[in-house]
């Protein structure tokens, strides 16, 4: 049999032997001096032995399987009788720690169902294992984020749809290190509170915040961060414009297949598809009104200082007003009632890309495990996988 170094200083190999289930490591721990938990003292009176049977890590695709014997002293001075406690094993655990440590990262990317079968562990207990050292590492990654430094702060807040009948939740995001700071149930005004409601969220550090345009959230940003500049993402107003152009298109039922070609930009088009959209503008002269007021407000987007992006935004939304498309007078009325958030982002040019991204990722998180029944648990998997390390960078 190879000799391959356990790895476990605390122990010392008896035997071992190639088994028909795997590996079998006799061990002993090297100590033979332990101090009673009861009273302190220091005692090498063994009273009995006992054998404990742990899984630790696989040697050439086997399973090893650790069989301990554990002395258990009588302290002389109060006569109580104890286990020695083993640095590597947790008290009534029959995995060892590097064990645990290895299953839980093979859960991380994959579930806990299949693991549970690969590695031929019960349900139940990998469960108690992931869940017992994820909130572990949930705390300790708190702890980093609330002792990182005071510089300032771009907050994403944003909603995610996770269950059908409009289930929602709110996801707040540090837009700058691109990780979860939290997740709470519902997409309204007292959700939005909780999560800005963070210790590590002070009126100092948070100077702009990035949303769409739902009043609740807005609301709660007021209410905490009332210095804040509010940036409304972009592509959701440029969204509001393209839905009131795909409006228009439907006034005109011939052109049921013509949607690609007038949502798409025009310098992202091909020759053979720039020629059709000519001609169906020239056919239809009403409807390329509401195409050259999309291109129009893409166009706003590109302007490179804050006083002229005013007046080009003020010319869209009176040209829009006089169209003769009632999608487009209510994308303007729109764009008008949240006119200085939407200017904001030429001062401070943040999207919700960062965040857009990451709720693709949640969604990844939700359908490889067919869903949650227990909510905080999904919040606990999105924290730990959506965080990453990048608490690393913020730490001090």
């Amino acid at each position: 049999m190879l000799s391959i170094p356990l790895g476990l200083p605390e122990f010392k190999v008896i035997k071992q032997e190639l088994l028909s289930y795997g590996y079998a490591i006799h061990v002993e721990k090297t100590e033979t001096q332990e101090r009673c938990p009861h009273c302190g003292f220091a005692t090498s009176s063994v009273h009995d032995r006992r054998t404990r049977k742990v899984r630790d890590l696989a040697i050439f695709h086997q399973p090893v399987y650790l069989f301990v014997k554990v002395k258990r002293y009588r302290c002389w001075n109060c006569s109580q009788v104890f286990s020695a406690s083993l640095e590597s094993i947790q008290p009534n655990q029959h995995y060892t720690n590097r064990f645990c440590e290895y299953l839980y990262e093979l859960c991380e990317g994959s579930t806990i169902q299949e693991v549970s079968r690969k590695h031929r562990i019960p349900y139940t207990t990998l469960e108690r294992i992931y869940y017992f050292i994820a909130s572990k590492k949930a705390k300790e990654r708190q702890t980093a984020i609330e002792a990182s430094s005071q510089e300032e702060m771009v907050l994403s807040l944003d909603e995610i749809a996770v269950k059908k009948g409009h289930q929602y939740e709110t996801v707040l995001m540090d837009a700058k290190a691109g990780s979860v700071m939290g997740m709470h149930a519902d997409r309204q005004c007292d959700s939005a509170l909780h999560l800005l409601s963070q210790n590590v969220l002070s009126k100092e550090r948070v100077q702009t915040v990035i949303l769409d345009m739902w009043e609740p959230y807005h609301k709660a940003v007021r209410a905490l961060f009332p210095s804040a500049s509010i940036v409304i993402d972009k592509y959701h107003v440029i969204q509001k414009v393209t839905q009131a152009l795909d409006q228009a298109r439907k006034e005109f039922p011939p052109l049921k297949k013509a949607r690609y070609l007038l949502l798409k930009g025009c310098e992202k088009l091909r020759k053979d598809q720039r020629l059709r959209l000519d001609d169906i503008l020239e056919e239809y002269p009403v409807l390329s009104i509401a195409y050259y007021l999309k291109e129009l407000f893409r166009d706003f987007y590109r302007t490179d200082g804050y006083n002229e992006a005013k007046e080009r935004l003020e010319e869209w939304i009176q040209l829009a007003k006089q169209s003769p498309f009632a999608s487009f007078q209510k994308a303007a009325n729109t764009l008008e009632r949240w006119k200085e958030p939407i200017l904001s982002y030429f001062l401070c040019p943040y999207t919700n890309a960062r965040i857009e991204g990451t709720n693709h990722k949640i969604k990844n998180i939700k359908r490889r495990a067919y869903g949650y029944r227990n909510r905080e648990r999904f919040r606990l998997r999105v924290f730990l996988e959506c965080t990453g390390n990048t608490t690393g960078s913020q730490a001090a």
